[in-house]
């Protein structure tokens, strides 16, 4: 493999095309679409078929994302020590198998004991992965291609799979339904990770001409970001914005069917919302590479804030349409620019471990969300109350985004801008 070229262009090599290839699978295949883009739909009928309530499968989604929280780090720190492929390709398959296990479920304890089990192939198949491969060959145009892979990986698997989930599940049934989905993740995700999914042979070469260390031997230790103030405003940010977001996303389809409105119009409002994502990831990588600040991604927290109160509160698709992008649109700068903003405060020399604690406290707060939306329906025996739960965590992410410092490890593409 030739070094890369300091030049702006240089970093578009053919090897390091297909590397991003790669992580667009793995996104494209990853937890965040294959559970987050379809626990609504099957949120919605789970309770009556496996015979427990709203509030026990909330739970058992909660304690999931709970344990995602203690061992996505854990994966980032294999990642780190191992290498992608030795952690990602084994999490792939396993991932699969549970989603076609889980077809099997017959009472509501299957469902908690499916959800535990699926915490461990999660934390191997996560973003910390695939976002560290892109960031290892991309420095200048990092931001772009992170918001590339992710919106066209994960945000437009977002978009397709609440419909195509309903699809299987009215044609196969839910048990289908689940084996569709593994089904996805072993045909599409496993090979075309394993082909393409490759990391920089040596770091040193790649580099040898932008700076007198490895790209991928800069940053700080786990330990001393845990030192840093700059970390929680980071964490805290992504916590009480999953809390808002994630958690409204998982039960979109029921609260919004509660409402009144038909099944068909609720998975629309779900897909214009990850349509939404799209288009905040997208957006949102190339201004971070060219404004080189954290507060270009302070607009699409406040869109996301006004967005998700609209989602939670109106049943006119003219005005919840637009909510549901606006809510899209920040939770799409909010998933890209959680690792671009890892990478720049603290570079990439212990990246996987330090992006696999801010990835925790998105499943932290989304297991938070989903457990106490899922409490307020049953104990009020609707969503209203909801409003001020995400409204609240909203408000404190965005506060978080506002007080956060000039970026540490600056793209060069910004730096010359001055």
């Amino acid at each position: 493999m030739s070094s890369a070229d300091p030049g702006k262009s240089g970093e578009f090599t053919k090897a390091a095309i297909l590397a991003a290839m790669g992580a667009w699978f793995g996104f494209l295949t990853g937890p965040n679409v294959m559970v987050a883009a379809t626990n609504s739909n099957f949120l919605r009928i789970l309770p009556e078929e496996l015979h427990t309530t709203r509030t026990n499968i909330s739970l058992a989604l909660a304690i999931s994302l709970w344990l995602n929280a203690m061992l996505v780090p854990i994966g980032g720190r294999m990642v780190d020590r191992f290498g992608l492929r030795k952690v990602v390709l084994p999490g792939i398959l396993v991932f699969a198998a549970t989603f076609m296990a889980m077809s099997r479920m017959q009472v509501g304890w299957h469902f908690l004991a499916f959800q535990i089990v699926m915490a461990v192939p999660v934390s191997m198949h996560a973003s910390p992965a695939y976002a560290k491969l892109v960031s290892l060959w991309f420095d200048r145009n990092r931001g772009l291609v992170l918001g590339l892979c992710v919106a066209l990986g994960a945000g437009l698997g977002q978009t397709i799979m609440p419909k195509l989930t309903q699809w299987m599940i009215a044609t196969y049934g839910w048990r289908g339904a689940y084996i569709g989905v593994g089904t996805i993740i072993l045909v599409i995700g496993f090979p075309m990770v394993t082909l393409l999914a490759h990391t920089p042979k040596s770091l040193a070469e790649k580099n040898k001409n932008t700076a007198a260390n490895p790209l991928g031997q800069q940053g700080v230790t786990r330990a001393e970001a845990l030192r840093n103030p700059v970390f929680y405003l980071v964490f805290f940010a992504i916590a009480f914005g999953s809390m808002s977001l994630l958690a409204t996303m998982q039960h979109a389809v029921p609260l919004l069917t509660e409402r009144g409105l038909p099944i068909n119009t609720a998975t629309t409002v779900m897909s214009c919302a990850f349509a939404g994502v799209i288009a905040g990831q997208l957006s949102s990588g190339v201004m971070a590479d060219r404004f080189n600040s954290p507060r270009v991604v302070l607009p699409y927290f406040v869109c996301a804030l006004f967005g998700v109160l609209v989602v939670h509160s109106q049943n006119d698709p003219r005005i919840l349409i637009p909510g549901a992008l606006l809510m899209g649109l920040g939770l799409g700068g909010e998933i890209s620019q959680n690792a671009y903003l890892v990478s720049r405060y603290f570079g990439l020399k212990a990246f996987g471990a330090i992006y696999g604690l801010t990835f925790a406290a998105s499943a932290l707060g989304n297991g938070t969300g989903v457990i106490l939306l899922g409490h307020i329906r049953d104990h009020f025996g609707t969503y209203a109350p909801g409003i001020w739960l995400v409204g609240g965590a909203m408000s404190a992410s965005v506060l978080c985004v506002a007080l956060m410092p000039r970026f540490v490890y600056e793209s060069p593409n910004a730096a010359k801008k001055g």
